[in-house]
């Protein structure tokens, strides 16, 4: 653990305790702020901590596991024993990281007994709502029950606002009925005030606190205040009035949902937790809070027992998205080199870049692949779907268009990416994955199982994919070291789906 680590996760203890008296309805309020989504979009302030003076912490963390410990005490703290519910429905908390497939839904989730959950009042009507009066019982029914009357086709979550201005671009194709959880909120103002209030006294005694003193913090920390205990009342709410059998979520690193887990525990009602993106920085990951986290591998399962986390609650199960790569109708070679006006007498070697991240280390990567090797490279421009700058300074560089992954893969010869999950699953297809990688903040080492196929210069990268395409010797080692890299991250040849469901059956007898 460096020491940015150790005073990061240092800040964040003293954080949970120094707050901890701040409570509403018995939740300790600072557990469910999530002090991450303050600290990590602000590079200075992640600066700061690397250089702060320990001091300034009561807290020496040594150790990650001192952090799990911690949460693993709240959560048994909030978790009644399991208990059966008659006729409960299996929640998914529908955000833009779920990402369960239609064939999923299809295939794994009785429509019967299956409830889509959207942090939000409901889809915005284009005309005016006719009173509650004037409506059939079975939409007065949805309307005050704080449900959505079921559609008969599809439901399309993508029309509904989650957080802000984002959306999700989730789309069931079957009849499955979805529930607005913001309906639920209870009348939670004067808690809002009393628990804001508190928070001021307790400011008050860190006048010279290097993150507490700064009103950026304060606002933040009492705006928090208020949009958790709202969003702890519509957890209670609906927990109340919905029979649920079993909850699950894409992440607990959104407060949306690490609160439902929290009081879903507490009413006895298990939660899995999916995993979103391979664990290429801990900071995203740590600490665990589901009743069973669903990892994609051995890898992330020993990642967190070695953290602690308790026996039973880490389960191999993939991701059901990655179960596309089983279902996908394949592009036509041909269709898909016209299409990007590739020459088809040259290979093609698809990049996954991120913006403008990096672009001198990827220029001089590109720089010598096209000087070396005939080949079409492609970009594949993350978040943007706009054409990469680099498509317009090199002549045999090429944009993906609007072209999928799972529709690029089987269209490609080669990958070469940065620490991102686009690596597993260009592997997951069978391509051999190059990784160009660097050291950040909380880096795990994820692709370090990779040998010569990651490496942090461009240049020499560049010369381990010349020597790929040059070499069959090093083609077939590049395979073998593929198949023992996907042995430990991702070793399920099963469907991801059948599994998941088979852990929602077994938690819920």
């Amino acid at each position: 653990m460096d020491s940015f680590l150790q005073n990061y996760w240092s800040v964040y203890l003293d954080y949970l305790q120094d707050f901890e008296s701040l409570e509403y309805l018995g939740f300790s309020l600072p557990f469910l702020c999530h002090l991450p989504s303050y600290l990590l979009p602000k590079p200075s302030l992640l600066t700061q901590i690397e250089k702060m003076d320990r001091k300034h912490l009561r807290n020496h963390v040594q150790n990650q596991k001192e952090i799990q410990t911690v949460f693993n005490q709240f959560v048994a703290t909030h978790t009644k024993p399991k208990r059966r519910v008659e006729n409960g429905k299996v929640v998914l908390h529908v955000d833009k990281l779920l990402r369960f497939p239609p064939s999923t839904m299809q295939s794994h989730f009785d429509r019967k007994k299956t409830i889509l959950l959207i942090n939000s009042n409901g889809p915005k009507q284009k005309q005016v709502k006719p009173s509650l009066k004037t409506q059939s019982p079975r939409t007065y029914r949805a309307k005050t029950e704080g449900k959505a009357i079921p559609l008969t086709n599809t439901v399309r979550v993508s029309k509904s606002k989650l957080k802000g201005k984002s959306r999700s671009n989730y789309r069931v194709t079957q009849n499955m009925l979805t529930y607005y959880l913001q309906n639920y909120t209870g009348e939670v103002e004067s808690a809002i005030k009393e628990a804001q209030q508190k928070a001021r006294q307790i400011l008050a005694g860190f006048k010279n606190h290097p993150i507490y003193s700064d009103p950026a913090f304060q606002k933040w920390l009492l705006n928090n205040i208020l949009v958790v205990i709202r969003q702890i009342s519509a957890a209670v709410g609906f927990l109340k009035r919905v029979p649920v059998s079993c909850l699950v979520v894409s992440t607990t690193h959104s407060y949306v949902s690490r609160i439902l887990s929290i009081v879903a525990a507490e009413k006895g009602i298990p939660s899995i937790c999916m995993q979103h993106g391979i664990i290429s920085s801990e900071l995203g990951y740590i600490p665990k809070i589901a009743t069973v986290d669903a990892v994609y591998g051995n890898y992330e399962k020993e990642f967190y027992l070695n953290l602690g986390a308790p026996k039973g609650s880490v389960e191999v199960i993939g991701h059901p998205r990655f179960d596309e790569r089983f279902n996908t109708k394949v592009v036509r070679r041909a269709t898909f080199d016209k299409k990007l006006g590739l020459n088809p007498r040259r290979k093609n070697v698809m990049i996954a870049l991120r913006g403008e991240d990096d672009i001198n280390r990827w220029r001089i990567l590109i720089k010598k692949i096209d000087r070396k090797l005939k080949v079409n490279i492609l970009i594949k421009n993350y978040p943007s779907k706009q054409p990469h700058i680099l498509t317009k300074e090199f002549r045999h560089v090429y944009s993906t268009g609007s072209y999928g992954l799972y529709d690029i893969f089987p269209n490609v010869d080669a990958v070469v990416t940065y620490s991102s999950t686009v690596g597993l699953e260009a592997m997951l297809h069978g391509k051999p994955v190059f990784v160009l990688n660097k050291s950040f903040r909380g880096f795990t080492g994820y692709y370090h199982l990779l040998d010569q196929l990651e490496q942090t210069s461009p240049g020499v990268l560049a010369n381990i994919i010349i020597k790929y395409f040059s070499d069959a010797k090093f083609r077939h080692y590049t395979d073998k070291i593929r198949k023992s890299f996907l042995s430990k991250a991702y070793s399920i040849q099963s469907s991801s789906g059948e599994r998941l469901k088979t852990l929602i059956k077994r938690l819920t007898k």
